[in-house]
């Protein structure tokens, strides 16, 4: 068996897996890091209140 014939499909897998990544919304990463910060900030006013 020769390499170049073994390492062609791990190529052709690797960039098919690449490919069909996800591509996260520059809106939903905001959104996220908002509402962890409004979290942490909610429960630091809790815990200064009581």
């Amino acid at each position: 068996m020769s390499q170049s014939y073994r390492h062609t499909p791990i190529r052709r897998t690797a960039r098919a897996v690449a490919a069909t990544r996800p591509v996260v919304s520059p809106i939903a990463l905001l959104t996220l890091i908002v509402t962890v910060l409004l979290g942490l900030l909610s429960g630091a006013a809790w815990m200064q209140l009581t």
